[in-house]
Parts: C-alpha cells; sequence; structure tokens
C-alpha cells in the first residue's frame, strides 16, 4: 500500500478494502513522505480493514526478505561451479557472528528489523507452543521452520510457518538419521528477542515436566491438528468433541 496515495488509492480501487480484510502480510511503502500524524491515521486504518495481518511500513519499498522468503538450501559441497546466491554474500559479510549457544540475533540490513534463531534439543509441549503462538506479540511478524513435539507424534516433524495471524502446520517424516529438536526463526520489528526466547524455552519438555495431561499425547495435539490440512482443498480440523 502507498502511504502518501493511500485515500486516493482506495477511492479509486474500492476493491482493496476487501484485499486489506483477507491479507496476512501488508507492506505500508513511502512512509517517508507523510507526515508521523498522518502515518499512525493509515497504520489506524489498515489495522481496522485488517485486524488479522501484520503491517510492516516501509521506505522505497525496502523491507527484509525473510519475511518473504525462505533461504535456499546450501548446495552440497561437492558441486564446484554454481552462481553465488544472496545467502551466500549475506554469510561472506559476517551475518553468522556471535551466535550464542541455543539462539542467535541478527540485526537485518532492513533498518529495524531483527531476528531470533531458536534452537531447542528437547520435544516441544504442543499446548504450550500453541498458547505461545496464539499470544505472539504484534511486531512479530514471521515465525518458520520445524518442530519436534516428540512423544506427541514421534514420527513427523512439523514445518511451521506463521505470518500476521496466519498459522499453519505441515507434518511431515522426519528424515532417515535426522537430529530430532526444534529449530525456529522469528522475524519482527522492536521485538524482545530475550524474552521471545524465554517463552519459547518453558514450551519444552524437561523430564517427567509436561502438559500432556490425563488425556494423552493425541488430545494435546488438537490445538495444532486445527492448522493442519489434510489435502489441498481440505478444510482445517476441528477439534474432536
Amino acid at each position: 500500500m502507498d502511504a502518501a496515495e493511500f485515500d486516493a488509492t482506495r477511492e479509486r480501487h474500492p476493491e482493496t478494502d476487501r484485499h486489506l480484510a483477507i491479507a496476512d502480510l501488508v507492506v505500508l511503502n513511502k512512509t517517508d513522505r507523510v507526515t508521523p500524524a498522518e502515518h499512525e491515521r493509515v497504520l489506524g486504518v489498515v489495522a481496522e480493514l485488517g485486524p488479522d495481518a501484520a503491517v510492516v511500513s516501509a521506505s522505497y519499498g525496502r523491507i527484509d526478505p525473510g519475511l518473504l522468503f525462505d533461504p535456499a538450501t546450501r548446495p552440497a559441497e561437492d558441486e564446484k561451479v554454481r552462481q553465488l546466491s544472496f545467502e551466500d554474500l549475506r554469510a561472506d559479510e559476517g551475518q553468522d557472528e556471535g551466535r550464542g549457544e541455543g539462539h542467535a540475533h541478527a540485526h537485518h540490513p532492513h533498518t529495524g528489523y531483527e531476528s531470533l534463531s531458536f534452537d531447542e534439543p528437547a520435544a516441544m509441549d504442543p499446548r504450550r507452543l500453541m498458547a505461545f503462538l496464539d499470544s505472539r506479540p504484534e511486531g512479530l511478524y514471521r515465525v518458520k521452520d520445524f518442530v519436534d513435539f516428540g512423544a506427541a507424534d514421534p514420527d513427523n516433524r512439523y514445518a511451521v510457518h506463521a505470518v500476521g495471524r496466519f498459522l499453519r502446520f505441515y507434518p511431515e517424516p522426519w528424515p532417515r538419521g535426522a537430529e530430532r529438536r526444534t529449530q525456529l526463526v522469528l522475524i519482527g520489528s522492536g521485538i524482545d528477542r530475550d524474552a521471545l526466547d524465554k517463552e519459547l524455552r518453558v514450551c519444552a519438555v524437561t523430564g517427567a515436566d509436561s502438559d500432556l495431561g490425563e488425556l494423552g499425547d493425541e488430545a494435546a495435539m488438537w490445538g495444532v491438528l486445527r492448522y493442519v490440512r489434510s489435502g489441498p482443498a481440505a478444510e482445517e480440523a476441528t477439534d474432536p468433541v
């Protein structure tokens, strides 16, 4: 959306309001061309029209590519000749420096964007993780990568994709020989990375500590399975009665 031409665009294209209503992510561009008061007004209108969308303010169309794209898988070491990717260039710039044990903090070249890399060897409690995802802060634009739910589903790992209020899980069999652990990347603006890391650590199951409860592992997964599609045209699963 063009912040400077916001009202004029809505007037010329009334369908804009419908698009905002179903959007998961809205980029409000050209915010450098409006006053702070006008910026806040437009943000308020966008939030009212699209309450479930993550709204990212930008100038000159500059946003973190990680909000839109997953990084390419690094090719095998024995591949001799290939074109350099953006991931290679970013790695050469030392973006992976300063990683702490279990998580990493990264400042993106696009001003105002931050990321947290979360790595946990213990399985995640499904109910606790869903409570975290249901209460994620406004500035957290995207959550992605893989979750290990341990005994709740020992056969599968779950790819997770969250943008704005959109959330989806994609179960897939564990790759042969893969180390079982949860690895997540969180991207946002103005986020408290240490607080998010602590909240995610609380979701991990350690020893006999678990919220699986008397109903067992299957019931604990009901909240997750609501956001799993069994097929391209399948409707979202609902909790069993």
